[in-house]
């Protein structure tokens, strides 16, 4: 890696690992609902409301995020950046790449998905508060992944861009 990336996750790493300790069950409950199966099963969710409701663009949105995993996983597989060596890592059963973080990405997706639908189909003030806790769970998410040592701070940052960037493609898509 570039010395400049190199000292970039170390300096944000060190400002994360000083969080209190008390905020150590957050960052691991913060961390279970970012896993993949959980962050997969509710993009089928939303397919799958889509289909009961005869909603296409739900159908196509969660369509859309699972396609997006399958480039999330790709990049893991050109870029093949080892995860961080630390006992959180060495603890894992399943063993991927580290950029980018699969987390900060599918949650960024899916949870920014639902943010988008919240914000279209409630009113306010429940849109702003559903939009901003789901915001504050992604953010936590990826924050939760640097906390635990299993990834370094550059592969959350491209994780919550990439995903980003998905999910404008999909909303796009939506609403061309």
């Amino acid at each position: 890696m570039h010395p400049y990336l190199t000292r970039f996750d170390r300096e944000l790493a060190l400002i994360v690992s000083k969080l209190p300790d008390a905020v150590r069950p957050l960052m691991l409950t913060a961390s279970f609902i970012g896993q993949p199966i959980i962050v997969i099963a509710t993009a089928i969710a939303i397919g799958l409301g889509g289909v009961i409701r005869g909603s296409r663009p739900l159908v196509y949105a969660s369509v859309g995020t699972l396609v997006a995993f399958g480039g999330n996983t790709t990049i893991k597989h050109i870029v093949h950046r080892a995860r961080p060596e630390t006992l959180y890592v060495g603890g894992m059963r399943i063993h991927s790449y580290s950029f980018p973080s699969g987390h900060a990405f599918g949650s960024t997706v899916v949870f920014g998905l639902l943010a988008y639908l919240a914000y279209q189909h409630l009113s306010h003030p429940w849109h702003v508060i559903t939009t901003a806790a789901i915001v504050i769970l992604i953010v936590t998410i990826g924050i939760s992944r640097v906390y635990l040592g299993a990834h370094f701070p550059s592969d959350v940052i491209a994780g919550w861009l990439l995903g980003s960037l998905s999910l404008f493609l999909i909303i796009k898509f939506l609403h061309p």
